[in-house]
């Protein structure tokens, strides 16, 4: 995992002040901070009429992950992006890190991860979530090192109901190498499928 920048410890967990502030380093347009639903998120308009939603607070939830190489506790701060407004994918951020939070450490914060029925909003087909890697960085993912804890962004797509069900029958990787191939638009939360 590479840093983008290079981050220096701001002493022994990172508070929500130090999370804004790396966060609106490393997010590719301004960010406002706002509580939606009693969360502190982080939203921003992007390009293409794109909206973001990142929580600025969820490395405090621990979800069980822990570094291989020298049992470092992995922490996340959870990220999507789609060409919708910032009320669905406020929503969607919020679902996701309350489903998270609801399981108590046991369900891991990791790529690969699929819950489902997370959202339900009229006029959105996609109603399941599928954490991925972030593409944002060009396949780079930052992170914030402090002691004992590194924070890492995960990023959540969208899935329809039939994309959600291939999914859990042929596995995520297959999924991927279906979306890729048939060229599905996950930023299209209006999608058919």
């Amino acid at each position: 995992m590479c840093c983008l920048p290079p981050w220096r410890s701001w002493g022994p967990k990172i508070n929500a002040d130090e999370s804004a502030l790396w966060l609106s380093e490393i997010i590719p347009a301004p960010l406002e901070f706002r509580y939606v639903d009693e969360r502190r998120l982080g939203l921003a308009a992007l390009a293409d009429a794109q909206s973001l939603a990142l929580t600025t607070t969820f490395n405090n939830t621990d979800t069980g992950l822990q570094s291989q190489e020298d049992g470092t506790d992995v922490r996340c701060e959870l990220l999507t992006v789609a060409r919708t407004g910032q009320p669905e994918v406020a929503a969607a951020i919020n679902a996701a890190a309350d489903t998270f939070e609801k399981a108590d450490g046991l369900l891991p914060a990791q790529p690969g991860v699929m819950l489902p029925s997370i959202l339900d909003v009229p006029d959105i087909t996609v109603h399941h979530g599928l954490f991925i890697a972030p593409y944002l960085w060009g396949g780079q993912t930052p992170q914030f090192r402090e002691e004992g804890r590194l924070t890492l962004i995960l990023q959540l797509v969208m899935l329809t109901d039939s994309e959600y069900a291939f999914g859990v029958e042929e596995g995520v990787g297959k999924l991927q190498g279906a979306v890729a191939e048939q060229g599905i638009d996950l930023l299209d939360w209006s999608r058919e499928g």
